[in-house]
């Protein structure tokens, strides 16, 4: 009798852990649901595997954010979610969490054969060579956004006429882009905001400029000139002198933070592009830019007022240097070109908000659109030369034009998939 209970007893115990075992096993799963289902990836990086994320993936007609492939890498790695301004550069991760401080939700994802739910298909045009085969995937619906991202300027980049008739939207700094993403960005001054004052009596240094393209150009012609009247302390593969890497650390932000003056020349005299040389190597370190570029600098859309000088408002440069002279000397014309920190504050130029925020936005389906020659739309005719050591010919050419350059597109037939991929 006693055995028999202690049997029964031990029977019991059993069925007990079993069931209990199993209780916990659900409860976990769908704690592990819940955690998916608000998008916050359990692993971050390589190791958020593609069967987490198809977990928390539903049919397109039920989910309630766009989901965005990042069908290649961004230089060989993650995207990431601004290109200047601080020294840390945020990957966009897979997942929700980049749209946390955004007007509109969605989620990313690195996982190519989630290509059929995505609602947009990103590909950096760098980076599209190195996908396998050298090809891209076949497109598995017609109502998907392929948007073609590129942040170089247009002398830089030769696009392979493969890639006609094959992207809906583009995603650079040209304002007329589908996914507008400036190099930077200024807003206006909120209350509670803290105004660090210029320090000029740190500022025993004149004028810095950092290249490392060192090929016969424009701006490379004029630097030599500009030589010849004042020092450039010319830092990179171009020039003698060196900043403590990286680029943006503290080492190197404190050196140029002594300088008075940066040149911040474009290595391609284009539309609207303006880049870190002008918002993180000098506004950033509080000197001031001197300009040279095919963007229109007094345009507010552009540029913050006042906080600059642009080559082509002097004759010479040799006039430029000679101001630069002057300027140096007097403290008061010189603390002029930061008056503008008084009413403005630069800001992080964020992409996975303008990546997101753009498939909300309906116009820009209402038609739909293809580009058909993704070439024209980012063509070498897009830049040109300012003569700036020529002055019989115009130097301000490109000043007129808008921001309505053509981007060559077509509607499109979402049920011709022909020549699209």
């Amino acid at each position: 009798m006693y055995c028999l209970s202690i049997k029964h007893y031990k029977q019991f115990s059993l069925r007990t852990v079993l069931i209990l075992g199993f209780i916990f096993l659900v409860f976990l799963w769908k704690s592990l649901d819940i955690s998916i289902e608000f998008g916050k990836p359990l692993i971050k990086g390589d190791l958020y595997t593609s069967v987490v994320q198809k977990k928390s993936l539903r049919s397109n007609n039920e989910r309630t954010v766009k989901l965005i492939l990042l069908y290649t890498k961004f230089f060989g790695d993650f995207w990431n979610d601004h290109p200047s301004l601080g020294p840390l550069r945020p990957p966009i991760l897979p997942g929700r969490e980049a749209f946390d401080d955004c007007d509109y939700k969605c989620e990313i994802t690195y996982e190519h054969d989630l290509l059929p739910l995505a609602d947009a298909v990103g590909f950096h045009g760098p980076d599209i060579h190195l996908l396998s085969s050298n090809s891209l995937p076949n497109r598995t619906r017609p109502d998907q956004i392929w948007f073609y991202y590129i942040l170089e300027n247009p002398t830089n980049c030769n696009i392979s006429s493969s890639l006609n008739r094959i992207f809906n939207w583009t995603m650079s700094y040209r304002q007329n882009s589908e996914i507008y993403i400036p190099y930077g960005k200024y807003s206006s001054l909120e209350p509670g905001d803290i105004v660090k004052e210029v320090d000029l009596t740190y500022k025993d240094l004149f004028v810095a400029w950092m290249a490392s393209n060192c090929r016969e150009t424009e701006r490379n012609t004029y630097v030599g000139e500009l030589q010849k009247f004042i020092p450039v302390d010319v830092y990179g593969h171009c020039g003698r002198f060196t900043c403590p890497l990286p680029r943006r650390s503290s080492s190197c932000r404190l050196l140029l933070k002594r300088y008075k003056f940066y040149l911040a020349f474009e290595n391609g005299n284009c539309h609207d592009y303006i880049t870190e040389k002008y918002w993180d190597n000098a506004l950033e370190n509080d000197i001031v830019p001197v300009v040279m570029g095919g963007a229109d600098y007094s345009s507010p859309a552009l540029a913050i007022p006042n906080s600059y000088m642009d080559v082509r408002d002097f004759d010479s440069p040799k006039d430029l240097a000679e101001y630069l002279i002057y300027l140096s000397q007097n403290d008061s014309a010189y603390m002029e070109y930061f008056q503008w920190k008084k009413k403005y504050k630069l800001v992080a130029p964020m992409r996975a908000c303008p990546m997101c925020t753009a498939l909300y936005n309906q116009e820009l389906y209402d038609p739909p659109r293809t580009i058909v020659d993704l070439g024209k739309a980012w063509s070498k005719s897009d830049c040109w030369s300012l003569n700036l050591l020529n002055k019989s010919e115009t130097q301000t050419k490109g000043i007129s034009r808008t921001s309505e350059s053509p981007i060559f597109i077509e509607p499109l037939d979402p049920t011709d998939t022909a020549n699209r991929r």
